[in-house]
């Protein structure tokens, strides 16, 4: 993904015009505006790389709702995305989380304190989405011999590994139904589990 190779050091005896919170679509495109402004900005992110719930959870889903794309695979839209708010001079500090924000009114500047070292901004967007990526795990026992790529997956980020596999989803929602659709032609067979009725958009 695009962002990882263009990562910075915070400047700390720099003040900001714009620091984004959030490497998502959203902080993309906030920093591409903010470059077209002549603002100088910084995206801040704890995540590896750029893409929020793209990159870390479906980079390889197809995404319907984006303006101007009736269909994109999530990595190739984060790509772009990406090189947009980078060609305006976007900064770049990933794997660095905000953990104090205070306004400073006798500057009227925010003093940001980041796991990275302290930052100075005058404008501050959150673009934190959903927030740091936890999944929901089953509460079975004995499932951590299972996880970490032994079978159980909690994230689809390479759709390859499940190809002639037989592949069970646990779910009744939007993503559930989201990813038997998208692995149903790849796997050998997929079998859907729910516990109720369907929860998942009719357009689904």
């Amino acid at each position: 993904m695009q962002g990882s190779e263009r990562a910075v050091s915070i400047d700390q005896n720099a003040t900001y015009d714009v620091t984004i919170i959030g490497g998502g679509p959203c902080g993309l495109f906030a920093a591409f505006y903010a470059g077209m402004r002549g603002l100088r900005s910084i995206i801040v992110d704890s995540l590896e790389e750029l893409g929020g719930t793209l990159t870390a959870i479906y980079p390889e889903k197809f995404i319907y709702d984006i303006a101007g794309f009736p269909k994109v695979l999530a990595k190739d839209y984060v790509e772009q995305a990406a090189e947009q708010a980078l060609s305006m001079g976007a900064e770049v500090s990933l794997k660095t989380e905000v953990l104090n924000l205070e306004h400073n009114e006798a500057e009227n500047v925010f003093d940001l304190t980041t796991s990275q070292g302290t930052l100075r901004t005058r404008t501050v967007i959150i673009c934190a989405g959903i927030g740091a990526f936890e999944p929901k795990k089953l509460d079975v026992e004995g499932i951590e011999h299972f996880e970490d790529g032994k079978g159980v997956h909690y994230f689809a980020k390479r759709i390859e590994e499940f190809r002639d596999k037989d592949v069970m989803i646990v779910g009744g929602g939007d993503s559930a139904v989201d990813w038997a659709m998208t692995l149903g032609p790849l796997a050998k067979t997929v079998t859907l589990i729910h516990r109720s009725k369907f929860r998942a958009h009719e357009h689904t």
